[in-house]
């Protein structure tokens, strides 16, 4: 948003409060989402007869998933840690297989929603909608996040770090510490066990794009931080 100041000059206003992928939640929307939740668990569960004319609940699901890891919505970050922070990986599987369980109820080909329902059971999903139904948050067990965040006006001007806490309070942290103008979003965060040791393992693996030796900001694309990330991650697993 743009006004003119007293000298006339133009003047370009933030009126971001929160950075991309941490907008909070509606209270309306989300009482919705959870009712759907509740849904596609006791389909799982207990088995299809819990869906029946309900079967939206089961799309509703699929979308949560979905902006997961397609990371496009402004609430994308804010659902993750609500879902206890699946893989992108994990999120386009339970997305798939959703849809799929959808289609079959639809279709009333109750053998194969059946092993729809047991592929997500396998999966862990049932774990993932009671927390998100309760919020209860998912126990780390000894392990923390690599994040990596960055603002929609600099996009390629990247802060990666870690933390051994909930990475949706950390990012929330930072954008209120004073001298920050545009809030971060967050752009992807992994689980992996010695974070702090990680994050030194992948600031060295990314030195050519360091600005400064003592700061953790990086100049360079998105996609290639996550590539090198993710490697670095499957590889210490």
């Amino acid at each position: 948003m743009e006004s003119r100041g007293q000298a006339g000059r133009q003047v370009k206003r933030i009126e971001q409060q929160w950075g991309f992928g941490l907008a909070p939640i509606k209270p309306d929307v989300q009482r919705g989402r959870v009712d759907a939740a509740k849904t596609v668990l006791a389909t799982i569960v207990q088995g299809h007869h819990a869906a029946l004319g309900r079967l939206d609940d089961l799309s509703t699901v699929q979308g949560l998933f979905t902006r997961t890891y397609k990371k496009d919505q402004w609430d994308w970050f804010t659902v993750c840690a609500r879902l206890g922070y699946p893989s992108v990986k994990e999120a386009r599987q339970t997305s798939s297989t959703l849809r799929h369980l959808r289609q079959c109820l639809r279709d009333a080909n109750w053998q194969a929603a059946m092993e729809a329902a047991t592929t997500l059971k396998i999966a862990g999903v049932p774990d993932r909608l009671s927390n998100f139904v309760t919020g209860t948050p998912t126990p780390l067990s000894g392990r923390g996040f690599v994040y990596v965040l960055s603002t929609r006006e600099a996009p390629e001007m990247l802060k990666i770090g870690y933390t051994n806490r909930d990475p949706l309070t950390r990012a929330k942290e930072i954008n209120s510490a004073t001298g920050v103008i545009t809030p971060w979003g967050v752009r992807g965060a992994w689980v992996i066990a010695h974070a702090h040791r990680a994050e030194g393992d992948i600031h060295a693996l990314l030195a050519d794009y360091r600005i400064r030796k003592d700061r953790e900001f990086f100049q360079m694309p998105f996609a290639e931080a996550a590539r090198v990330i993710e490697g670095y991650v499957v590889g210490v697993r």
